[in-house]
């Protein structure tokens, strides 16, 4: 490192280094001299304060090191559900320089066996009821993990018995981490074909915790309702910024409707620092709050409600917000980088949005760009590329990834995005999946935005069907809870009004939301809607 500065001293990079020293060790050992008594965790079953899980963490860090697991080498993984115990293997290795790929458990055999074997985990902590997967695992790897079980199994380490054994104290000095040591390994959807895994530094952790404080106006004693899988970065980003807080964390088992009210009508120390609600949960959620006479108003304060605007359904997000009272978080983020389009410009209560009301802000701590596919940067339409502290170190093994995806600090996130003259960006589509019909372009989101304008459609999501003529065209998958009241012909007539001839869709099929295949997060796969049969039946216009 070469300084613009001189402090008279003799290793002055290794004094400055030193002096900008703060880990995810730290954060929590902080949190539990600060908050002490306060709830960290919070189940129907039970409660931990920040001490008692500052001392389950140490427990957990120091009986692995008693077990012969190394510094700057070990990787504990996990394969869960959503529980308390999920997040103490994260700030146990935060404490001694470990590693935690954290594993989807939605995944079958061949994308799961693939995850494992990027890490090739020492020890994989698992839940009875994925037990059977983590035998996948076993079974295919060169290297089988070490099985330590969270609900106690006689043939396996148990977890609990772990934390009994291991010492209460903090782990000694020359095991902390250095801050851009990798300490999460989270993994993206593979859309373009196998899961790759995204080393997440204590940096980077950190700087997505600020993110989310800052862009969300959270607030000391904020708590989060961490119902997304903790192996997604909205309920594992959350971790940090709610720690840095002292709000409690609740780590609900998918999206609970009873619970979720429990825990919003809760009589507790602060608010929720954002409601996340998913487009396959809010009216479902609403019906729920409807159907049981549920007051809002007697509910704690939220800072925000909503995710994922460019994919809901401009009704329910002027539903939701009229129910709550408060605008729908505009928001975009990417498992590389965490929240990047956040700090800003959020839908208003009672809006049924159009286009102008997506535009969406900077978020706080990252820097954008748009390039072309050569990384050129352009000025209005191009691939949205993003560099700051929350950016991922990269791919953990896969260099042609890394080489693809990454270059001097920055990171092309695979959106197009159009940067408009107030300074906002607006989403266009995933430049991974357009739509080539007869050497033009289509991007799917053009289609489904106008189609989410008829008050039946609860969904629309368009993909890609091979053709003879055209090389590809679009198809339409539009969901409702009526099917018998979706008119086709009035659908086409509204495409026709709003798009170019060679955009529209050539084949269009109807069903309900509930059939439709979703990722964890109940975000519709595309990729999996494609390998739907289409045939003549659904054909409804031939050019």
């Amino acid at each position: 490192m070469e300084f613009n500065f001189d402090l008279g001293l003799e290793d002055q990079e290794s004094f400055v280094d030193q002096s900008q020293h703060f880990n995810v060790g730290d954060l929590i050992r902080k949190a539990a001299r600060m908050y002490a008594d306060r709830t960290a965790v919070s189940e129907p079953h039970r409660k931990v304060t920040y001490a008692e899980l500052n001392e389950r963490v140490n427990s957990l860090a120091n009986a692995l090191l008693d077990r012969g697991y190394e510094k700057g080498q070990a990787r504990v993984a996990v394969l869960a559900e959503n529980r308390g115990e999920y997040i103490e293997p994260y700030f146990a290795a935060a404490k001694v320089g470990f590693v935690v790929p954290a594993l989807n458990w939605r995944l079958e055999k061949e994308e799961l066996v693939h995850c494992a074997s990027l890490v090739n985990p020492d020890a994989l902590i698992v839940s009875k009821q994925y037990r059977e997967k983590a035998q996948w695992i076993e079974d295919g790897i060169e290297d089988p993990p070490e099985i330590i079980n969270l609900d106690g199994d006689d043939s396996d380490i148990s977890y609990e018995t772990l934390i009994a054994e291991g010492s209460s104290e903090e782990p000694a000095p020359e095991y902390t981490a250095d801050p851009e040591q990798g300490l999460v390994v989270l993994y993206t959807s593979g859309t373009t074909g196998l899961p790759k895994g995204v080393v997440i530094s204590h940096r980077a952790w950190l700087a997505r915790g600020q993110n989310y404080i800052t862009d969300w106006n959270m607030e000391r004693g904020d708590g989060w309702i961490a119902w997304a899988p903790l192996f997604h970065i909205i309920s594992a980003d959350a971790l940090p910024a709610v720690f840095t807080l002292g709000g409690t964390y609740y780590p609900p088992n998918g999206f609970d409707n009873e619970r979720i009210v429990e825990i919003l009508l809760e009589e507790d120390e602060g608010g929720i620092g954002w409601l996340f609600l998913l487009p396959g949960v809010i009216n479902t959620f609403l019906d729920y709050l409807e159907e049981n006479d549920i007051d809002v108003e007697n509910m704690r304060e939220i800072r925000g409600v909503g995710a994922l605007v460019d994919l809901v359904d401009p009704k329910k997000i002027q539903r939701v917000t009229e129910k709550f009272n408060m605008p729908f978080t505009n928001s975009y983020g990417a498992t590389e980088v965490g929240n990047v389009l956040s700090a800003g410009n959020d839908i208003p209560v009672g809006v049924r949005p159009d286009n102008e009301d997506l535009q969406k802000v900077e978020s706080s701590f990252v820097d954008l760009k748009l390039i072309d596919e050569n990384w050129n940067e352009v000025e209005e339409r191009g691939e949205l590329a993003v560099r700051g502290p929350s950016l991922c170190s990269g791919y953990i093994n896969n260099p042609e990834a890394n080489e693809e995806d990454f270059k001097d600090g920055w990171f092309r996130t695979g959106d197009i995005f159009e940067y408009n003259d107030n300074g906002t960006y607006s989403f266009i589509n995933r430049r991974k999946y357009l739509i080539k019909s007869g050497g033009e372009n289509i991007y799917p989101a053009e289609i489904e935005k106008i189609l989410l304008q008829r008050e039946e459609i609860e969904e629309a999501t368009v993909v890609r069907v091979p053709d003879e003529k055209w090389g590809e065209v679009p198809c339409a998958i539009v969901s409702t809870y009526s099917p018998d009241e979706v008119n086709v012909d009035e659908l086409m007539e509204l495409l026709e009004e709003n798009l170019a001839n060679y955009k529209l869709p050539q084949y269009m099929k109807i069903t309900r939301p509930d059939n439709l295949p979703r990722s964890a997060t109940g975000k519709v796969v595309r990729e999996d809607l494609e390998k739907w049969e289409v045939d003549e039946t659904d054909r409804v216009r031939e050019v």
